[in-house]
């Protein structure tokens, strides 16, 4: 029987860290090629598979079984930082086919000082940034001065582009290494020296998407952060730099939105953030330690606690909206089962009424309020010999994921309740069953 190509894209839907990761990695058996479009290296993606633990910061986590991984145009990279993931991959035996856009912008230890320089200034509106460097490297893009993965090629290209991003940054890189020009120098040499190894990777990125899709591949798009960090639509200014919902993938990737089939959406049980800014459901600090502690609730990319609260039914409802979302995925459920008592936000109220949009600065949250509906916890879930199935969940466990279907009118397809690949339930297969098969005959992961 003949299979029929599938184009699909995998989102955040609420503040980052959704487990987008295991998601992807979950669905890259039923994929060819995987393909990143935003962010860098501040995204932390965790992948359970085989017993092994991957983090993935830059390459996509489909990496571990699609056939090739691309690193689209909307990125910023760090080239270093990049080269190391690319040899712990190698070392884990993964066999993938990595190609990196040579019109993605570069990340330099410059920018990563000016990332925090930048943050000191920002003093009341601090964000709460990685310090990745993610930030100025974008600025850097849309001034039109910024070093693309290309320009790593060309040791004159780079050291002019340096010099003017100094220039142009030189009151806040007065005082640090930077403003020796011999440390600008060494630094474009080691960027020049890890860009020759890179060569071999580089491409027009958007091109070989198209090859693989007119050849019939099944193309699986995935993002980093998540909807409510998008640089346009976000919790502005605590976003992060890049857009961060499903049509970005068409700027990011060059790929018509047009072509998606289906938009899976990931949303955690509960809620939680990095970084300052409005977060209306928060706990209190006793209720939040207990579940932080459950869900390991710490940055992959900076080891911070997370900040954590109930699920949010109104900003979930805009997130759909706004990727034009098929069906959830929907994480951590076994986390938040364990605590003693479970709600969810149902609607924002202010002046006694209900809103119907998310406000999105500090003057409109004032004033506004929550309301709630308590669910039964479901405690502790023990791992049955053949697998999870939902007819076997406990009937509260259930009776959440029926009631988050209702609210959102949209289904809940995929339930993961734990870190490996064995730990998810697929509720419905339509789309799966519809996706080509995964042409290896086993993982590349030993």
């Amino acid at each position: 029987m003949e299979v029929s190509r599938v184009i699909a894209a995998v989102l955040g839907l609420q503040f980052g860290d959704e487990g987008k990761g295991k998601i992807t990695d979950f669905l890259s058996g039923m994929f060819q090629v995987a393909v990143r479009f935003n962010g860098g290296g501040n995204a932390g993606h965790t992948v359970v598979a085989n017993g092994k633990t991957y983090k993935f910061h830059l390459i996509p986590s489909g990496s571990l079984r699609c056939e090739t991984v691309v690193l689209g145009n909307g990125m910023v990279i760090d080239p270093h930082g990049l080269a190391e993931e690319m040899d712990k991959l190698t070392t884990s035996g993964c066999s993938s086919h990595i190609i990196i856009s040579k019109m993605a912008h570069v990340v330099t230890p410059m920018h990563k000082i000016l990332d925090t320089k930048e943050e000191s200034v920002r003093s009341k509106l601090s964000i709460g940034t990685t310090a990745q460097g993610i930030g100025p490297t974008y600025e850097d893009k849309y001034a039109r001065t910024g070093i693309r993965m290309v320009d790593l090629l060309s040791r004159d290209t780079l050291m002019e582009k340096v010099e003017t991003i100094y220039r142009m940054k030189e009151s806040l890189l007065a005082s640090t290494e930077f403003s020796r020009k011999e440390n600008r120098e060494a630094m474009v040499d080691e960027l020049y020296r890890v860009g020759q190894r890179l060569t071999p990777f580089l491409e027009y990125t958007e091109l070989e998407i198209f090859r693989q899709y007119r050849k019939g591949k099944s193309i699986l798009f995935e993002g980093a952060q998540g909807t409510m960090l998008d640089i346009d639509f976000g919790m502005y200014p605590f976003v992060t730099s890049s857009n961060a919902l499903a049509g970005a993938l068409s700027l990011g990737a060059g790929f018509p939105f047009r072509k998606v089939d289906y938009v899976i959406g990931v949303a955690k049980a509960y809620m939680s953030k990095v970084g300052s800014g409005p977060f209306p459901t928060e706990l209190e600090e006793t209720q939040a330690a207990r579940l932080r502690d459950l869900g390991h609730e710490f940055g992959t990319t900076t080891g911070r606690p997370r900040r954590v609260g109930w699920l949010d039914i109104p900003m979930l409802r805009y997130s759909i909206m706004m990727n034009d979302v098929d069906a959830l995925a929907v994480t951590r459920l076994d986390t938040l089962g364990q605590m003693d008592k479970i709600r969810i936000c149902t609607a924002y109220r202010k002046d006694g009424k209900e809103i119907d949009y998310i406000p999105r600065s500090f003057q409109e949250f004032s004033g506004v309020e929550m309301d709630y509906m308590d669910m039964e916890p479901w405690g502790k879930l023990a791992q049955p010999e053949g697998g999870y199935t939902f007819s076997a969940l406990p009937a509260a466990l259930r009776k959440y994921v029926e009631k988050v279907e209702e609210l959102l009118d949209i289904p809940v397809d995929i339930i993961s309740l734990g870190e490996g690949r064995e730990n998810t339930i697929v509720r419905d297969t339509s789309v799966l069953n519809s996706q080509a098969p995964d042409t290896r005959e086993h993982d590349p992961i030993p």
